[in-house]
């Protein structure tokens, strides 16, 4: 079983036999290429996610035949999209329930915390009355945590309660789809599953903060050493000369650089992989090369993991230049070839 896989039935393991799965493939499946992983992901999910119509468009162009739901708010340019591929909308505002056609399938989004998108639960007596007087009714009802990578926050129990009370005063028809939980709900906050759980960085090996022991990151990054050369003992290497060598060794460059999307805050603090052993990243990374340093021949041709087993992972990597996992996920340029492997 690939890592991926492996992923989608640990999560729904974790999720519970009566608890829908929605997997996120915004950000082109969080920079792994959703047109690539998403036949595999689709079996083993009952709901598909993405944060924009055009993401929805593709999927369905590509055979995606499982719900998708999409979290950008609706626009009068893109509703009519919605009906055509058989799309479901969240709604957050008075404004778009006003665009909603009696056939369009949508889901109520509040604010009960997150600061960004959704009505906020005082909305509910006007959203009622202008859902009866066009005659329609959502078929889901959604928030989303601002701060559940962190066990016990006390934000995400306030949510929790507010969202609670809100459903208390809704009273949603049997059959609604009720969901709040992103992948740190679903992993710090079991009590909050509700019908449905939306998972996105956990879908792809990572947890939203440090590591947890049954996901397996999924996407492995190599390159091939194009140029090898020996380096003396106290030449630099690269633009501002950052860095010299401490003795006799062997230079090698990949052509990957800042443009690929590895960050050049990275430069001389990372670690990569060739035949098997580590090898230093040296010198700042250009725009379109990475250098590598060894006291060993490099030959070239050799295949190089930047990223994955040997090397590095992409929370190592987020630590070092004082970001998230996703930004270096999603960073990774589209011109990067992806392929899958096992």
């Amino acid at each position: 079983m690939g890592h991926l896989e492996h992923n989608l039935r640990e999560l729904r393991k974790l999720a519970g036999g009566s608890t829908l799965n929605l997997a996120v493939l915004k950000a082109n499946a969080y920079g792994h290429d959703a047109s690539l992983i998403r036949p595999i992901i689709e079996p083993l999910v009952d709901w598909l996610g993405v944060a924009s119509v055009p993401e929805a468009v593709d999927l369905r162009k590509q055979g995606a035949s499982k719900p998708i739901l999409v979290f950008a708010p609706v626009l009068a340019h893109t509703i009519g999209f919605y009906r055509e591929f058989r799309l479901t909308a969240a709604v957050g505002s008075i404004a778009e329930l006003m665009l909603i056609p009696p056939e369009t399938d949508f889901h109520l989004e509040f604010d009960t915390g997150m600061g960004r998108l959704g009505f906020y639960p005082s909305d509910w007596s006007q959203i009622r009355q202008t859902m009866e007087s066009r005659g329609i009714r959502p078929s889901g009802i959604m928030t989303h945590f601002a701060t559940s990578d962190l066990p016990g926050s006390e934000k995400v129990n306030a949510q929790i309660a507010t969202f609670n009370s809100l459903l208390d005063a809704i009273q949603p028809e049997a059959g609604t789809i009720v969901h709040a939980s992103n992948s740190g709900g679903l992993l710090n906050y079991p009590g909050a599953k509700y019908d449905l759980v939306r998972h996105g960085i956990t879908t792809y090996g990572y947890p939203p903060e440090g590591r947890v022991d049954f996901l397996k990151p999924v996407l492995e990054w190599k390159s091939r050493v194009i140029a090898s050369k020996p380096l003396k003992k106290g030449m630099s290497v690269s633009y501002n000369a950052s860095w010299s060598a401490p003795s006799d060794g062997h230079l090698a460059v990949i052509p990957v650089g800042y443009a690929d999307g590895l960050s050049r805050l990275l430069s001389n603090k990372i670690r990569m992989c060739m035949d098997g052993e580590t090898v230093r990243q040296v010198g700042n990374i250009s725009m379109d090369y990475t250098m590598l340093f060894s006291e060993k021949p490099l030959e070239t041709g050799s295949v190089v993991i930047l990223l994955g087993k040997g090397a590095m992972y992409a929370d190592e990597w987020a630590a070092i230049t004082g970001t998230i996992t996703y930004e270096m996920l999603c960073a990774i340029h589209p011109k990067i070839r992806r392929e899958l492997i096992g």
